[in-house]
């Protein structure tokens, strides 16, 4: 079985209303080869988000139109999987401990450096990574119970079809047509009840990752392993 792994998503939406604060951060990250779209504002941030959703979110807090609070509030009252990074130079604990609960990943202070900025950000994307591999081997795992006990009750009756197509190959006559369908029958049946068999191992899966991404469940393998 092949799980082709997309590519990860590395793209970041910068909002402030300070459109040099903007082009400050896409410098930084655009040098670590990661992708930045400029906000100017809360307003054209909740455009854009209405438009597409980013993986990584950095927003400032104060802005005169919509504030970053509400940026906040729109990205997860819609349920958006946005990882919300604040950055903002009016810091008190209570600003950080109000956006931290509604919802953001974490912050910076102004003035920052970019090497501050580049940990906190290729944090955010390695999180996003395994919280995405962790739903993945859910998937799978679900899948493999589903599979696993399918597997139970389709073996019962191939194993019936199996014993009769054997009788009734002993006791025809060789070249007879009844003879020629039950061997049909057999060959058939044998074949479902080997991928049977491998249904019923997958919960024993062995995951094979390979170079750009690729991986691959080798039910084979997961199910003579034990």
């Amino acid at each position: 079985m092949d799980n082709e792994k997309p590519a990860q998503d590395m793209t970041v939406l910068v909002i402030d209303d300070d459109e040099g604060e903007c082009y400050l951060v896409e410098d930084i990250l655009a040098e670590a080869g990661i992708k930045v779209d400029i906000a100017i504002g809360g307003e054209q941030a909740i455009r854009r988000l209405s438009e597409r959703p980013y993986p990584v979110v950095i927003t400032d807090l104060r802005m005169p139109d919509i504030d970053g609070m509400a940026v906040i509030d729109f990205i997860r009252k819609r349920c958006m999987r946005s990882l919300i990074v604040v950055i903002t130079g009016y810091v008190t604990i209570d600003n950080v401990i109000d956006a931290l609960r509604a919802g953001a990943y974490d912050y910076i202070i102004k003035p920052f450096s970019s090497e501050l900025l580049l940990f906190t950000i290729r944090k955010a994307f390695d999180y996003i990574a395994m919280r995405d591999e962790q739903e993945r081997l859910m998937y799978v795992d679900k899948l493999a119970t589903l599979a696993s006990a399918t597997a139970h009750e389709v073996f019962q009756p191939l194993t019936v079809i199996i014993g009769e197509a054997n009788a009734i190959l002993k006791g025809s006559e060789e070249g007879s047509e009844q003879r020629e369908m039950a061997g049909t029958i057999l060959a058939e049946a044998r074949k479902n009840r080997d991928i049977v068999r491998k249904l019923e191992g997958l919960s024993d899966y062995v995951t094979k990752t390979f170079p750009g991404g690729h991986t691959i469940l080798d039910i084979d393998k997961g199910s003579s392993s034990g």
